[in-house]
């Protein structure tokens, strides 16, 4: 493994979702892979992990049932504006990734994905966290 794809790995992620067969599936994904993953449920439990932790990358749904993505994104970045953010939805719209790279999400993926997908994101997002289209699928949105 090149020393990016180390570095990359010894980094912790922390995934939000309410559906919990979702972010414990993302976590396994991740975790075979070697990262170490956190899991939240609600946007508020995300949020107070992030303050107690160093996560490299969160990955977050876009509605969670006490907030949304956006508002995690807002939140966390408050605290630490280096943070990094892929936004999750199985709601997807032109406008949603536009306003999600505006707040600093550098991926966007639209549920359901392949487990390939999300890990090629998260890679791509270390390397190079500036935001991107990378992902998107805004033809799928309904």
């Amino acid at each position: 493994m090149s020393e990016r794809g180390e570095k990359q790995k010894s980094c912790e992620v922390l995934v939000i979702d309410d559906e919990p067969s979702v972010a414990y599936a993302l976590k396994m994904i991740l975790e075979d892979t070697g990262y170490r993953v956190a899991v939240a449920l609600t946007g508020r439990d995300g949020i107070e992990q992030s303050r107690h932790g160093r996560f490299c990358l969160t990955i977050t749904d876009f509605r969670l049932p006490d907030m949304t993505g956006l508002d995690v994104i807002n939140a966390v970045r408050r605290d630490d504006p280096r943070s990094l953010f892929i936004i999750i939805t199985s709601h997807g719209s032109e406008e949603l990734m536009a306003e999600a790279r505006s707040r600093g999400a550098s991926g966007f993926l639209l549920k359901p994905f392949p487990p390939s997908e999300i890990l090629r994101l998260v890679e791509n997002t270390l390397a190079d966290p500036r935001p991107s289209d990378e992902g998107a699928r805004p033809s799928d949105s309904r």
